[in-house]
Parts: structure tokens; sequence; C-alpha cells
């Protein structure tokens, strides 16, 4: 799911963020001498009260990333 790819229709939202949207926010940590970049990317559901981060289970951190991924590819995920 690429909840951030606005459609092919070329139609951006409007307005104000209202509960029942969901949005991504994606901060990218760029490494130019290495010609690469780091993107840490939450799925946020916005309510009418606190935020709903979609993704919060999803490991963020080098180390915690690599052990969740080699646990999919063991289970075969």
């Amino acid at each position: 799911m690429a909840t951030h790819d606005v459609s092919n229709k070329g139609v951006r939202p409007t307005g104000p963020v209202q509960h029942g949207q969901v949005m991504t926010v994606e901060p990218i940590i760029e490494f130019p001498d290495k010609q690469m970049h780091y993107r840490v990317e939450d799925t946020v559901l916005i309510t009418s009260g606190t935020p709903e981060i979609l993704s919060a289970a999803v490991p963020k951190e080098m180390v915690r990333l690599r052990g969740w991924l080699a646990a999919k590819v063991a289970n075969k995920e």
C-alpha cells in the first residue's frame, strides 16, 4: 500500500486534513558523499483525537530492520 501516491487523474487533496484520511510522513536523511538516502516512513491515520501510526510495528532502526527482514525470509512471508 502506497498511501502517499496521488491519483493518476491528477487530483490533489485540498483543504485541512480531516479524520479518516491517511497520510505518509517520510523524512529523508541524505548522504550525498555516498550517493544514497535513508527514508524513515510512517503511515498515519488521522482520527478525531490522537493520530494513529499504522506503521508503528515496522522497525526503523537498522539492526531491528535487518532482524525483522531475516525473520520474514525465514518464515517465507
